[in-house]
């Protein structure tokens, strides 16, 4: 038992381990999604189902939900196909020349037993009766017998003429009677009524038989290649299938049944339409895939970001299938484009739209104007919101939809002819579609970014508010370190700008890089209005302390106000665990020299692994660095700027942010550049000022 236990465990183990790998969390998610979409096709697709059986008046018009063979129809059409196939025969030609020998042979022998003159009359019939092929009376062999030779000559010739005669006109089985009543008239109108005419009737008679044959194999491949050129009967998508106030009849109810359409029947499953399903929700997923793998590594690697695009994707099938049941039109897809372009970036932003737009024309019968609406109006909603600072440029995009809804509407349908009153109520339709849009944008975007925690940046100038709790109480509570952080806020801002990082995100991250100083805000130079600093009566190591847990009691604060992550981690990250150099030289010059370690007197949080993050911790030294000048000159502030990013550098603090030697030098420039407009040499005014 303890054995089956532990194996238990170590199993159990290996699967927990399993579903935390990033590759089976990204099967899983587009696995859903697969599943998500195909559910949502089967169900927005499946027919109304109805309680009528036949003799009932149908309360409404039903209609074909799909193209389908009516299998009856075509059936009835084929057998009148078959039907109407003319009989092959097989002519046998040996038959007329069997009754040739035949006829030949019986006058051969009747000739030679009339030339015996050894035997008598009755012998001669005895071996008449005996050795002919033909089967005649006594009476009629005797007359055969007795006949002039001449005669007998005349009555082969006309027994030949008239086989031979009906023979090559061919004859049928049941046409056989027909001929031998013809073989009657043929002998009794010959002009000489000679007495062996009727024998040669009798002759003829027997002896013909037909030489035309139903041929099987023929006529089963006539009728099986007539049954193949019949079209099938298929009933349209969309064509009536019952009228409102008929009598439903029985070939209703069997259309209804094989559409499975009735109450009780049996649902087939029709593997086609689901292979075609999942054929095409397997194609947009791997497209999606693609994109992010080879075009976005960023992406890629985010699981909780592609999480959100499948079900965003998801969500907008929803909505679509729900807004189906009162229009097509009626469709709010761009919204879901804007929210991914806002939340994550406006090129997987159109990539997500095209896929959606894609699944949502199935599931409204693959009408191309409602496809080509939403994939032309998803993408101006996406490109319109990209980087948009205020909901107001929400409700502009939403707009621009509508337009363009109402535009590709009414244009499509006047192409294709429709009703003007119906063209302008669906274009009203399309133009409320796009207005709806920009409402579920905004009011979605809030609860997205709360559950994802993705800041988006209406969000991040919301926290730009000097209203906010955290501002305000900065402002009064430590207005030295306020101050300093919206300078940083300045040259961060104007570092990522030159470089295509996030400037707000760097901007509102230095707003709040500091909020930990709030703790103990004398402690901190910019906040010492007196000359009095409480460092001077503590120990070096207590003041490093007090120093490096601003970081850590910024990041409670920020966590306790419920700030976003990625303000967050600028706010872990912005000191690296860069060294605390004034206290570690006060310390080094102490009476405990010999004990000090610089590991002691360093800052022991990750060093900054985003470009926004680096950009933040470079600005905020270079800051402080110029604060220290007197009189800082122009070439000064250039000097100080590059030795501090050379000193960051150096000490490693930049490794892990993908900052490259290029974009520093974009950034160091930018900083110089700022500075410069704050430390610009000024006119020196006189006392006494007039007359200006």
């Amino acid at each position: 038992m303890a054995k089956m236990a532990e194996t238990l465990q170590r199993l159990s183990a290996k699967l927990k381990n399993f579903f935390k790998t990033d590759v089976t969390i990204k099967f899983l998610i587009f696995f859903g999604l697969f599943l998500a979409v195909l559910s949502i096709f089967l169900i927005s697709t499946a027919p109304q189902r109805y309680d009528i059986k036949v003799g009932d008046i149908a309360v409404e018009d039903i209609y074909a939900p799909s193209d389908l063979v009516d299998k009856t129809a075509t059936e009835i059409k084929m057998k009148e196909a078959e039907e109407a196939v003319q009989t092959a025969y097989k002519v046998d030609r040996t038959v007329q020349i069997d009754l040739q020998k035949k006829i030949e042979s019986f006058f051969t022998v009747l000739g030679d037993i009339r030339s015996k003159a050894d035997i008598d009359a009755d012998q001669k019939l005895a071996l008449m009766m005996q050795q002919s092929n033909i089967g005649l009376n006594q009476t009629e062999y005797s007359t055969l017998l007795n006949a002039d030779p001449e005669d007998i000559n005349k009555l082969k010739e006309k027994i030949l003429y008239i086989t031979n005669q009906l023979l090559e006109e061919n004859i049928e089985e049941e046409e056989l009677d027909d001929n031998r009543e013809a073989i009657r008239e043929f002998f009794d109108n010959l002009p000489d009524k000679s007495k062996l005419n009727k024998l040669g009737s009798n002759i003829a008679i027997i002896i013909i038989r037909p030489n035309m044959f139903y041929d099987e194999e023929i006529n089963r491949e006539q009728r099986e290649e007539a049954r193949r050129n019949v079209e099938q009967v298929i009933i349209k998508k969309d064509s009536k299938i019952v009228a409102k106030g008929q009598e439903i009849t029985g070939n209703e109810i069997r259309l209804l049944e094989e559409y499975g359409l009735l109450d009780g029947s049996s649902s087939k499953v029709n593997i086609r339409t689901y292979t075609g399903y999942a054929l095409s929700i397997i194609a947009g997923i791997l497209i999606l895939i693609m994109y992010c793998y080879m075009f976005d590594k960023k992406l890629w690697k985010n699981n909780s970001s592609l999480f959100l695009i499948a079900l965003i994707i998801v969500l907008s099938l929803v909505a679509a299938a729900g807004a189906n049941s009162i229009s097509v039109y009626l469709i709010v897809l761009p919204a879901f484009s804007m929210v991914v372009s806002i939340m994550i970036e406006p090129k997987i932003s159109i990539v997500t739209n095209v896929i959606s737009a894609i699944f949502i024309s199935i599931i409204t019968g693959l009408n191309v104007t409602v496809l080509v609406a939403m994939l032309l109006s998803g993408v101006a909603g996406a490109m319109m919101v990209h980087k948009t600072h205020h909901r107001s440029t929400i409700v502009l995009a939403g707009l621009v939809v509508s337009l363009i809804n109402a535009m590709i509407i009414i244009g499509f349908g006047m192409v294709n002819n429709t009703e003007t009153t119906i063209l302008l109520t669906e274009a009203l339709l399309g133009f409320i579609g796009g207005t709806l849009s920009s409402v579920l944008t905004i009011g979605t975007l809030p609860f997205i970014e709360a559950t994802f925690d993705i800041i988006t940046p209406i969000k991040l100038l919301e926290l730009s508010n000097p209203n906010q709790p955290l501002l305000r109480r900065l402002l009064i509570e430590a207005p030295g370190t306020y101050y300093h952080s919206i300078l940083v806020g300045n040259l961060s801002e104007a570092g990522a700008e030159e470089i295509g990082a996030n400037s707000l995100l760097c901007r509102i991250g230095s707003y709040y890089h500091d909020i930990g100083k709030l703790k103990r805000p004398y402690f901190f130079k910019e906040n010492q209005i007196t000359k009095d600093n409480p460092h001077d009566k503590i120990t070096p190591n207590l003041s490093t302390l007090i120093i490096t847990s601003h970081v850590k009691d910024g990041i409670d604060l920020a966590a306790k106000n419920k700030l976003p992550s990625s303000v967050i981690n600028i706010i872990r990250e912005h000191h690296g665990n860069t060294l605390v150099a004034y206290f570690y030289h006060k310390a080094l010059n102490s009476e405990n020299a010999a004990a000090v370690t610089e590991d002691k007197f360093r800052y022991s949080f990750p060093k900054p692994q985003t470009k926004e993050a680096a950009i933040v911790m470079l600005a905020d030294s270079v800051e402080a660095y110029i604060r220290s000048l007197v009189e800082p000159t122009q070439h000064q502030v250039e000097l100080g700027v590059r030795k501090i990013i050379k000193d960051k550098l150096q000490d490693d603090q930049l490794d892990e942010s993908d900052l490259t030697l290029k974009d520093l030098d974009k950034i160091a420039k930018a900083f110089v550049k700022v500075l410069a407009g704050i430390f610009h040499d000024r006119i020196e005014y006189p006392e006494n000022i007039k007359d200006i």
